[in-house]
């Protein structure tokens, strides 16, 4: 397309630009375990971003008024480093063990790839361990999660051993936190 149709045509020629840079690396491939790049450790900032959280909010619980993902610092990073931004249904919800050792297994079937070119294997599982927060609101609402959908933010961290483990962050299953993930991906790959 020559820049001269672009400019004569402004808001097709963006249009255009964002969906094309939005596309960009979203083939079906599942993850291999064979990154393209070396895995970090789960610790510091990433550890953070990729919490293993259910947003409240994502589960109907109102504590507070959410930050609009678009502007959400928070939101914007994780959606630019993750490894996929799925929108994903939660097949089963396991436990295993009780108390500060057990363990939910979170099973899920992707509905749609909003970004990402190193996707987990679908289905997929997600593990939260038994100190993590969120296992309130796995314990209390387990029965109810199945069929629930989420945007799902994952990036792939080393473990000790060296192999590689998957961590999480839930979003609630909105246009608008849809829409902001999109956005975020397709301005980083667009700035780099």
């Amino acid at each position: 397309m020559s820049p001269r149709f672009i400019s004569r045509f402004p808001a097709f020629g963006s249009a255009l630009l964002v969906t094309l840079v939005a596309c960009g690396g979203s083939d079906a491939t599942g993850h291999g375990h064979t990154p393209d790049r070396p895995l970090p450790a789960y610790t510091g900032h990433g550890a953070e971003l990729f919490d293993d959280a259910i947003e409240p909010q994502a589960v109907g619980l109102e504590f507070e008024t959410p930050l609009d993902p678009r502007i959400d610092p928070k939101f914007r990073e994780r959606a630019q480093v993750s490894d996929a931004i799925l929108r994903a249904r939660v097949d089963t919800v396991t436990e295993r063990g009780d108390g500060a050792d057990a363990r939910y297994d979170i099973s899920f079937k992707v509905v749609e790839k909003i970004s990402g070119a190193n996707p987990p294997h679908d289905p997929f599982t997600l593990h939260v361990q038994g100190n993590n927060p969120t296992t309130g609101i796995l314990r209390t609402m387990q029965t109810q999660l199945g069929g629930k959908m989420f945007v799902v933010f994952v990036r792939e961290f080393v473990r000790p051993d060296g192999d590689g483990e998957w961590h999480f962050h839930l979003s609630p299953d909105a246009k608008n936190v849809a829409s902001a993930a999109r956005d975020a991906t397709a301005l980083n790959q667009f700035s780099n």
